[in-house]
């Protein structure tokens, strides 16, 4: 199953007055909502598509983790070609991302950010003449995992190895999931059912291999000692997961 993703990226120009509303969308996407590179292989390919009606300058380049860090400011094991092309709407180009060779830990994934920046042609002059015009240019940003040869268990396995427990939180409380696979886990939603409530955690963060991460729950008054952790997680095909699995680790 193939997914596309669309993110809101960097303002590139803005002229004139502003528009009472104004609703933005990438017409460049990327296929796939996250791309894994084998430890086996030396390059990988990733597709791009222009769903828009005029072409568009495409930039894209690699970066381990700093979202606000330019292409010229990044460094990582992978090149990327091309690095800037022109897509015409309605085509499609394929992405070549190398790996050119680093000392990574060979016992986890690591994980590292794809960027493809989407460029609109400049305004026509009719457009610029009224003065009344916005330009962007639209960023999508998808997590690119090292996954190297030989882990232990299976990628598709470790959600459910993950082991669930109650922890103080400053004033409240708090999930914590521990994480004992080599493999990244990437959740969508986290809740706590317990005597008879369910109490969600805002924005569920990615856990790591090998790792802890809590997930604060504001509405829990006091501490659960029993209940059932229901989770949402995203596969590598993109796909949404729904697991319900007890507390462990009171």
């Amino acid at each position: 199953m193939t997914m596309m993703t669309r993110f809101h990226g960097i303002t590139l120009a803005v002229a004139g007055s502003l528009l009472a509303s104004t609703c933005a969308h990438a017409d460049v996407i990327v296929h796939g909502t996250r791309q894994v590179f084998p430890g086996d292989q030396r390059e990988i390919t990733v597709r791009t598509e222009n769903v828009g009606k005029r072409p568009a300058l495409v930039q894209a380049w690699i970066d381990d983790g700093d979202k606000l860090a330019g292409p010229e400011e990044v460094s990582t094991p992978f090149v990327l070609r091309p690095p800037v092309y022109r897509l015409e709407a309605g085509k499609t180009q394929v992405m070549r991302i190398l790996f050119t060779g680093a000392d990574l830990p060979q016992d986890r994934e690591s994980i590292y950010w794809l960027n493809v920046l989407d460029i609109p042609p400049a305004p026509s002059a009719d457009a610029t003449a009224t003065g009344n015009y916005m330009q962007f240019s639209l960023r999508t940003r998808t997590k690119l995992l090292y996954r190297p040869k030989g882990l232990a268990g299976v990628a598709s396995n470790a959600p459910t190895r993950l082991q669930w427990s109650m922890v103080a939180d400053g004033s409240g409380w708090a999930l914590q999931a521990h994480n004992p696979t080599p493999y990244h886990v990437h959740l969508s939603t986290v809740s706590l059912g317990t005597q008879g409530k369910e109490y969600t955690s805002a924005e569920p963060a990615m856990i790591a291999p090998l790792s802890s991460q809590t997930y604060p729950l504001p509405q829990l008054a006091q501490r659960a000692t029993q209940g059932n952790v229901r989770f949402q997680y995203i596969n590598d095909q993109g796909g949404l997961v729904a697991q319900s699995v007890p507390l462990s680790g009171n």
